[in-house]
């Protein structure tokens, strides 16, 4: 199975219960092929998202400071 970039989608509800599609991206480890890097998180227009909280799954974006709590998450 070849190196790969992966991509999966997840649900996110902000502090107002709004559900938000957050795309999760993965990228092979140089030199280790079976292994993933760590994930990066985006959402809306490719904008970042960063883990700020991995017990809860709350989620940061990079530029306008909105927080979201990841649905179903296990921490």
């Amino acid at each position: 199975m070849p190196n790969r970039i992966t991509h999966e989608q997840l649900v996110a509800h902000d502090d107002k219960g709004a559900r938000h599609v957050v795309m999760v991206t993965r990228s092979p480890i140089p030199g280790s092929p079976h292994l993933k890097g760590p994930p990066h998180y985006t959402w809306r227009d490719g904008q970042a998202l960063h883990l700020i909280d991995p017990k809860a799954g709350i989620l940061e974006c990079a530029v306008t400071g909105q927080r979201l709590k990841i649905e179903a998450w296990r921490g």
